[in-house]
């Protein structure tokens, strides 16, 4: 099994954390993009390419779920949005 580069680096944090690490938190801390002006139009090339990415990394962290390697340890709650970990074959992938 290969991996894409974001979900490469979202397994990787979820193996290194020592808690489940919610939706929004893994883009907060693996967004490599810079965050657009608060002003900035939806069409800015900055918004669009910091959105994009954001949704990458979001959509990585739930392809490693339906692929066994992260699981959903906290369901969201309506104000809480979900908290991942990963499982132990996500860390056995990591260790190959």
């Amino acid at each position: 099994m290969t991996l894409t580069s974001y979900e490469s680096q979202v397994l990787h944090l979820l193996a290194a954390s020592t808690e489940p690490v919610g939706t929004f938190e893994v883009a907060d801390r693996l967004q490599s993009r810079p965050a657009p002006d608060i002003n900035a139009p939806d069409e800015d090339p900055v918004r669009v390419a910091w959105t994009e990415e954001r949704l990458d990394l979001v959509q990585s962290t739930i392809s490693l779920c339906a692929k066994g390697l992260a699981d959903v340890v906290v369901r969201a709650d309506g104000e809480n949005g979900d908290r991942f970990v990963a499982t132990d074959a996500g860390r056995a992938f990591l260790a190959q």
